[in-house]
């Protein structure tokens, strides 16, 4: 009896242990594919703040956010404009209207600029391609930001910024808390040591200083991207992608790779360090006036990248000749 007793008890254990294992295994209450919404903070919102003019890099990164939006990765909330092209607005929304989003609203610099650029080899050609500008809400990169950033949740905006550092200084100067309260990152697309465009062109180097002294968020500089080539594969999409077009018409007339500064701070922008990159928080920067800045954790850091070139290249690309998703 003992035998057959010890032998039941066992069967018994066996059986609610078989199923206390499949309860733990089974599916959660959570559809296939879905993050449980605790765990799911939402797209990036993103302000993109581009010079648009001089190089091709910022058509390049302004691809890379819509096609971060379209993955719902990102949300772009406006484009604020920091050079003085008469037709750039009209470039710009050629874009985004392509990707089904021409009611983002695109915000202008509207004082001089110092020496100001006149190389627009692809602001006409894309001028001229179909846009909804009528439609969209264009106007002071300064009334822009204050308008955006005050129907945005505390701590929730990243400014992406690839270019000069003219309307930032403006609204920091102007609304500073309004700054503190919306904003959670700054990146700057600029060099380290000496930088000798986006920090220094139009005289703007003593605004680029004040930005660096006092923005009250975390300031984070990119300047990565030389080495990442990209854009050639452009002449695989469609012709009419005004990205395409762009890229073709920088380089004369025919397909060829640009570096990637921008695109590498748009990327950083929105997906954060994770594989992609390490955040540096110790050391220094100087800029061409002499003015020396220290990293600082959570205030003060620049980025350097993880994977090889190629990688990096890959993963900006592939994301630069993704469709849109939108109609």
């Amino acid at each position: 009896m003992t035998y057959h007793n010890n032998q039941y008890l066992l069967f018994i254990c066996t059986t609610l242990l078989l199923l206390f294992s499949l309860a733990a295994c089974s599916p959660s209450s959570e559809p296939p594919g879905e993050i449980a919404q605790e765990n799911f903070a939402g797209p990036t919102k993103v302000i993109y703040e581009t010079d648009f003019t001089v190089d091709v890099d910022d058509v390049g990164a302004l691809a890379v956010l819509h096609a971060l939006a379209d993955n719902g990765e990102a949300e772009i909330l406006a484009v604020s404009y920091n050079e003085v092209q008469s037709r750039a607005a009209d470039a710009i929304d050629a874009i985004n209207t392509w990707y089904g989003r021409g009611d983002i609203p695109i915000g202008l610099y509207d004082k001089p600029l110092a020496d100001p650029d006149y190389f627009h080899s692809y602001i006409d050609p894309l001028a001229g391609m179909a846009n909804d500008i009528t439609d969209n809400w264009v106007g002071s990169s300064l009334d822009l930001y204050q308008r955006v950033l005050s129907e945005q949740p505390d701590n929730s905006v990243t400014i992406v910024s690839v270019g000069f550092l003219n309307n930032l200084y403006d609204l920091l100067r102007t609304d500073p808390n309004l700054v503190a309260q919306k904003v959670d990152k700054l990146v700057l697309m600029g060099g380290v040591y000496y930088d000798d465009f986006n920090f220094v062109r139009h005289d703007l180097v003593e605004q680029t200083q004040y930005i660096l002294e006092h923005w009250p968020t975390p300031v984070i500089v990119s300047q990565e991207g030389v080495y990442i080539k990209t854009g050639a594969a452009l002449e695989d999409t469609p012709e009419d992608n005004p990205v395409r077009l762009a890229y073709y018409a920088w380089f004369d007339s025919s397909f060829q790779d640009r570096s990637s500064w921008d695109q590498v701070a748009a990327l950083y922008g929105v997906r954060g360090s994770s594989e992609y990159f390490e955040e540096v928080d110790t050391g220094s920067g100087q800029l061409a006036n002499d003015y020396q800045w220290k990293m600082e954790p959570d205030r003060r850091l620049y980025l350097t990248h993880k994977l090889s070139t190629t990688e990096m290249a890959k993963i900006i690309e592939a994301l630069m000749v993704q469709p849109p998703s939108l109609p």
